[in-house]
């Protein structure tokens, strides 16, 4: 959490907002960081196959499944966590700062989208 917390803050510097009084420079990192967790969880279960999201999804409802367990359930269906929190950490910055970043699927952008 305290590298996400230290990301959003340079973000903020990078994109030129370094003169927020305290308290609301924290709330924009608060909120910036929740968003960006979000984006990860997100992440994380979209890599998830489809029968592993599902039985996650059901053992989350029915209890089978603690939330402090997620991390775990994910790893053992294989996932590198690591690697999925960088990658969302950079596209999340990448748009926060305006940056053209390549489709997730890895194709090309248009040549109508390289001229905007």
């Amino acid at each position: 959490m305290e590298k996400v917390h230290e990301f959003i803050s340079d973000l903020l510097v990078r994109r030129g907002i370094t003169d927020l009084p305290d308290d609301i420079r924290e709330q924009t990192i608060d909120e910036m960081t929740d968003l960006l967790l979000d984006e990860i969880d997100n992440a994380a279960i979209d890599a998830l196959p489809e029968d592993k999201a599902i039985e996650l999804a059901n053992g989350l409802e029915n209890g089978s499944i603690k939330q402090e367990d997620v991390a775990n359930f994910m790893k053992a269906a294989g996932l590198d966590l690591e690697q999925i929190s960088f990658d969302t950490m950079q596209e999340f910055g990448a748009l926060y700062l305006g940056d053209k970043i390549a489709p997730k699927d890895g194709d090309d952008f248009d040549e109508e989208e390289e001229e905007k």
